[in-house]
Order: C-alpha cells, then sequence, then structure tokens
C-alpha cells in the first residue's frame, strides 16, 4: 500500500518531488505562535482509509470520463508513465481524493495549480467539489491542447482557466489564490519560495518521507 500524508504546518518541508506522490504536505503562512501542536489525524483502516481500488471500483461517472480522456491522449502526449489500473487511478485521483477535504481545500476556494500537465490533481478535485475554482499553469501546447479539451468535454469551463505559459514572467492573472499546488514540477523548498507568491496555502506533493518537522496532520490512501 501507498499513503499520502497531508499535513499543515508553518515551517513544513518535504523530500524530493515524485511523479505519483505518496505524500501531500501543506504550508500556511503564519507565525510558530498560532500553530498548535503536532498531532497525527490518520486516518484509520476502518472503512475511512482512502482505498484506491475502492475508488476505482465505484468511479463517478464524470471522473470515468477524465481517465478515459487521459487514456485516448496518453498514447500520443505521454501524460503518465502509469502502466496499470491501479497505477494510474493512484496518479490521477488519490491526491483529488484527500484535497477534496474541506479542511484543506476551503469552501469556495480559488486553487491554481502549476505545471497541471495530465490535468491531476485539479481537475478531479473540480469534479468532486462543485464549489472550487482552478487556474491550471502549464507551459507544453501539446498538454495545453489536451487540458482544454478536457475543460470543455467536461463542462468546466466557467470554473477552469488554462494558461499556457512558464511561472516565471509577469504576474499570473487572479493572484492571490487561496491554495497553490503544484506536482512533480519543483523541488520542495524552491516550490514553497515560489508559492509565495501565488497565495498564503501551499501545497507540496512528494514521497513516502517522514513528516518535517511542524506537521500537524496527515491522512493516508492505500
Amino acid at each position: 500500500p501507498g499513503t499520502t500524508h497531508v499535513h499543515s504546518s508553518a515551517d513544513a518541508v518535504a523530500g524530493d518531488t515524485m511523479g505519483a506522490s505518496a505524500k501531500v504536505a501543506m504550508r500556511e503562512k503564519r507565525s510558530m505562535s498560532q500553530a498548535g501542536p503536532r498531532e497525527s489525524t490518520a486516518l484509520d483502516s476502518g472503512g475511512k482509509t482512502l482505498s484506491i481500488e475502492a475508488l476505482l471500483a465505484d468511479l463517478p461517472e464524470p471522473l470515468a470520463r477524465f481517465r478515459d480522456l487521459v487514456r485516448t491522449w496518453n498514447a500520443r502526449l505521454n501524460l503518465t508513465g502509469a502502466k496499470d489500473e491501479r497505477g494510474r487511478g493512484e496518479v490521477l485521483f488519490a491526491d483529488a481524493a484527500i484535497l477534496a477535504d474541506e479542511a484543506l481545500t476551503p469552501s469556495g476556494a480559488r486553487v491554481v495549480d502549476v505545471g497541471a500537465g495530465a490535468g491531476a490533481p485539479s481537475i478531479p478535485l473540480l469534479l468532486l467539489r462543485s464549489d472550487l475554482r482552478a487556474t491550471l499553469i502549464e507551459p507544453q501546447r501539446k498538454r495545453v491542447a489536451f487540458l482544454r479539451t478536457v475543460v470543455g468535454t467536461l463542462d468546466l469551463v466557467d470554473r477552469c482557466a488554462i494558461l499556457e505559459r512558464r511561472l516565471d514572467g509577469p504576474p499570473v492573472e487572479g493572484a492571490p489564490f487561496d491554495v497553490a499546488l503544484s506536482r512533480a514540477t519543483f523541488a520542495p523548498l524552491e516550490w514553497l519560495a515560489r508559492a509565495s507568491t501565488l497565495s498564503d496555502r501551499a501545497i507540496v506533493m512528494v514521497a513516502a518521507d517522514p513528516l518535517p518537522e511542524g506537521a500537524l496532520a496527515e491522512r493516508r490512501y492505500e
């Protein structure tokens, strides 16, 4: 089984970023005096821990349509290197299912996803949470074409903007956002520095390394 940890911290830093994250670290700008004590809130296995197999066995129709679009385009664009359904499900849906928790992505939040790639976790997150809006930043034109096709096909045009650009350059339209996230694009330290220009709440997705000092919460999937 894999694990996804989500933690909120004043100064949390995690390990190397990987394509399919096994940990999601959330860092909010706030003083240490405001941060509570370290507290593990890992969900137990009594039906609450996220199971990839269970998710895939009963995939909601919009998520299934997104999966099928990724399948179709993947042959041309290599959107994901996952070789089987379980691996694809982890890459496409696990982080979104965790981030759908309002404690992590507040109600009505505007999210920015830098290096959006195949659209995960932001596209599935929008499909799970109709109250959210997102701006996806992606520099590769072919992937931008895929993302725009997805947004149109899944009726997300009113809630999802696609920007063909790199993070360097002019200020990002819509900043500051409520949540900034990035997966497999920057090393965690670099991302936290860059994310500070976009939002007070930054999410870092990394491998299954130990929780960094100051972590406040944890979530798991298996």
